[in-house]
């Protein structure tokens, strides 16, 4: 196929040289530029390893931590690939490590260690289960964390003897038969948030939520009983 151009056209392209943008960066950009030299950004963070320009996080503005870690949310946002997850995190460190632009000056340094600590933030909060799913909840105007009250009765009861049994354990033995009985406890919990999530009920959604962070709580209980027994009874 032959492409034709037409001389109004090459005006057009010589009477419009390529400038440097001057819009604020978006991270919703496809293609995210550099405000001040126009190059692509490797990542989508406002941090140009060309011209060194580089950009605080913007202040009370809540960051979308998948869009920001380059971590799709479809077909469930829940689902996390955390191989992919880790790789985006360390090759976005690599940009905005502080060491990298301590010679650039105290304001750089300072807008470089914003940035590495909101894309740590962002990384451990999508890591794991009950952060994740806090999260996805929080943008559902559903603030889980402070709304996680055991009120289920079911729930209270489940809580209630599994505590007790760990309680009432004389044995490492028996301790381990507990971790083995939370363990898949957590493991069906995690899948039915998933399930949750997948069909938008966000009801049920928070209700393993709550689950799942009792169940987490027993679980670090049980570990500490290990270590020191005498202790089991203060969780």
């Amino acid at each position: 196929m032959m492409f034709r151009f037409h001389r109004h056209n090459l005006r057009v392209l010589v009477r419009r040289p390529c400038r440097p943008s001057t819009r604020p960066f978006s991270s919703s950009s496809p293609t995210p530029v550099c405000p001040s030299c126009a190059a692509p950004l490797p990542t989508t963070l406002p941090a140009c390893p060309k011209c060194f320009h580089i950009e605080r996080p913007t202040q009370n503005k809540k960051y979308d931590y998948y869009e920001l870690l380059e971590t799709p949310k479809s077909p469930n946002p829940f689902i996390v690939d955390e191989s992919r997850l880790k790789n985006n995190f360390r090759r976005m460190q690599r940009y905005v490590h502080p060491d990298l632009w301590a010679s650039q000056g105290e304001v750089k340094t300072q807008a470089a260690h914003d940035l590495s600590g909101l894309v740590n933030e962002a990384y451990s909060t999508l890591l794991q289960p009950l952060s994740r799913i806090h999260y996805i909840l929080s943008q559902h105007n559903l603030n889980a964390a402070e709304t996680d009250q055991l009120n289920d009765p079911h729930l209270i009861t489940e809580v209630i003897e599994i505590r007790e049994a760990l309680d009432d354990a004389s044995s490492e033995s028996e301790v381990e038969g507990i971790k083995n009985d939370v363990a898949g406890r957590i493991s069906t919990t995690v899948k039915n948030i998933e399930r949750a999530v997948h069909l938008e009920n966000w009801e049920e959604a928070h209700r393993e939520a709550v689950r799942l962070k009792y169940l987490r709580g027993i679980e670090a209980a049980a570990e500490h009983w290990t270590n020191a027994p005498s202790s089991a009874g203060a969780h």
